[in-house]
């Protein structure tokens, strides 16, 4: 529930899938992999994919809104789109796996997902690229 995402218009026959993304939990010390849904429409899924990131991230009834950012890096000759799910409210624990990597002191879980040049959200791939998606988080 970004709001920087396109939204389904209501009414649309919608389709649920499942991508690999990356999530720094805060109480965990380092990232992991998790599968995350989100919600396409059939007549145009390239441009209409909106990710269900509440279900990833702890905290709902606390901070219900979800903030999200688009960030383009290059890692090893290689251009990377993710998009970054966080919530920010002060009384949300300190993310421990972010503060080992980046010295930064940020509340809540954080939630990763790639983007394609030709769809809004697709899988992530190897190691290579969640390597990437760690250099994205310490910006």
């Amino acid at each position: 529930m970004g709001m920087n995402q396109h939204c389904i218009v209501p009414g649309q026959r919608t389709v649920v899938r499942a991508v690999r993304a990356r999530v720094f939990r805060a109480n965990e010390i380092t990232s992991r992999w998790v599968q995350v849904h989100y919600a396409e429409a059939p007549r145009s899924p390239q441009h209409n994919r909106y990710v269900m990131a509440s279900t990833n991230l702890m905290g709902a009834r606390l901070q219900p809104y979800i903030h999200d950012c688009v960030v383009k890096i290059g890692h090893r000759h290689r251009q990377f789109t993710f998009r970054i799910f966080y919530k920010r409210h002060k009384f949300l624990p300190v993310n421990q796996a972010i503060q080992a990597l980046a010295g930064v002191a940020i509340e809540g879980d954080v939630l990763i997902v790639a983007c394609g040049k030709k769809v809004a959200v697709r899988n992530m791939q190897n190691r290579l690229e969640a390597r990437a998606a760690e250099q994205a988080v310490k910006r």
